[in-house]
Order: C-alpha cells, then structure tokens, then sequence
C-alpha cells in the first residue's frame, strides 16, 4: 500500500509461495503431584509439583523438559509463604530452531520470560524505545532480547495474607470480594544453547538474571475471575523504575 498524508494513493498485490508444511509428532511422559489446600484465590497450604519430557519429531526434532516445583508454608493461620522453582526447555538438534515468526527463520515461536504469570514487571507492552540502550541494530533491543531464549528458569517467593475473607480465614470479614494482599520477589533468566552470564547488573546488554519485587492484591469477582493488580520494581529496567501491571490469572 502506498499513502499520503493518510490516504491510499496506490496498492501493488504481489503472490507468494505458501510456506512449507511442517509435519511433527510429539509424545510426553510426566509425573504431577497436587496435595495444596487452595484459599479464596490461590494454593495457601502443601505443596503441588510437575515434572514432565516430551519428544517432539518431524520437521525439527527436540526434547522439551519442564520441572515445576511449589511449596506453602504456613507460619500462621493469616500467612501464607509461597515458593516456586520452574524450568521450561527445549533441548536437542532442532532446539534452536526458533524465531518470532517462522515464515522468517524457524517454525518455533521463542520462549519469552516476561508473562506475568512468570515474572512480573517485565511486561511485553511495558517496555518503550527509551529503554533499547546498547542495541546493534534496528530491530534489537537488549532490555527486551534477554528475557527472549528456548530455555527459562523462574524462582518466586511471595507473602500472602487473606486481607479481606470471611470470620474462619480473613482479617477483615468482607466476604462480597475476597482479597489477598501479596508481597513478592520474582527472578528469572532466559537463554539460548550459549551460556548466559550468571552475575547481578543493572546496566549493559549482557543476558543477565532479571529480578522484580513489589506488592500485589488478588481479587475473587464472583467466584468466577481471579484478578491481580500488582506494583513492581524490575531491577534490571533502571529507567523503567515502579509501575503498575494488571493480569487475570489464580496465584501460583
């Protein structure tokens, strides 16, 4: 399409060659454990685990593990510790065979560490071309390619506490809204088959360990949605500093 000041002056329609099938097979075995006891809006007692491999052949061929372990304690009846250890990864020939979008490099979409669900304050539509600094080409952004690999690993830590509940479990007894107030730390760290540098810094564009900590408050609207309104600090976003984010997602 070609347009001035707004408005279409001219259109070329050019044919492509569809893009090659991709034919691929995958087969998993896994073990999964679940004997948490779950609050208004999140696990709050036991513990839940995963551990999972599958084998996928065809067009590429690569072995996909994830091991996925949480643990609640429970210091006191309005206090919840919450832990999380998660590995997801592809290994194998074909591993690397990534790309944002395969018509352009590899039929498989990368990995991306900064979901919500995983890590918080690192969101995709959070970032801005402020923050590119370092970037050797256009479309590079060191802020952004570090949380970008097929293989992550996620550690969280939260506090939890039933703010708003019912007389049995709940500071306050407002059962209209079930709230949950949550103090956390996320760490993550992307990488490739290369190895990353395993050091703390808040500057360069090496791939480093990203880190967040914040407060965060869970909602049950209804019994039917859990939501999370958070405010968070992501340490290796220095120009970034405190911000809100907001996900509709149970706890971990």
């Amino acid at each position: 399409f070609f347009s001035s000041n707004g408005f279409l002056v001219g259109q070329v329609r050019e044919n492509l060659d569809a893009p090659d099938p991709l034919n691929m097979f995958s087969g998993s075995v896994g073990l999964v454990g679940d004997n948490s006891f779950f609050g208004f809006v999140s696990p709050i007692r036991g513990n839940r685990y995963r551990f999972e491999v599958e084998q996928t052949l065809g067009t590429v061929d690569f072995t996909t593990v994830v091991a996925d372990y949480r643990r609640y304690f429970a210091p006191s009846l309005d206090l919840t510790i919450g832990f999380r250890a998660l590995h997801f990864g592809r290994y194998g020939v074909g591993s690397g065979n990534q790309s944002s979008n395969f018509l352009y490099g590899g039929p498989l979409n990368p990995l991306f560490l900064g979901y919500e669900t995983l890590m918080r304050g690192y969101a995709w539509e959070s970032f801005d071309v402020s923050e590119c600094i370092g970037a050797t080409s256009a479309s590079s952004c060191p802020a952004v390619d570090r949380l970008i690999g097929n293989r992550i690993a996620v550690s969280s830590l939260e506090a939890r506490i039933p703010l708003l509940g019912v007389e049995q479990y709940g500071l306050i007894n407002f059962p209209f809204v079930p709230t949950e107030l949550v103090f956390f730390t996320d760490a993550g760290l992307a990488w490739d088959p290369t190895s990353p540098t395993l050091e703390w810094s808040r500057s360069g564009s090496a791939r480093v360990p990203v880190v967040s900590s914040g407060v965060s408050a869970r909602f049950n609207v209804l019994g039917i949605l859990i939501l999370e309104a958070y405010y968070a600090y992501p340490w290796q976003r220095p120009m970034k500093n405190w911000h809100w984010g907001f996900q509709v997602a149970p706890g971990w």
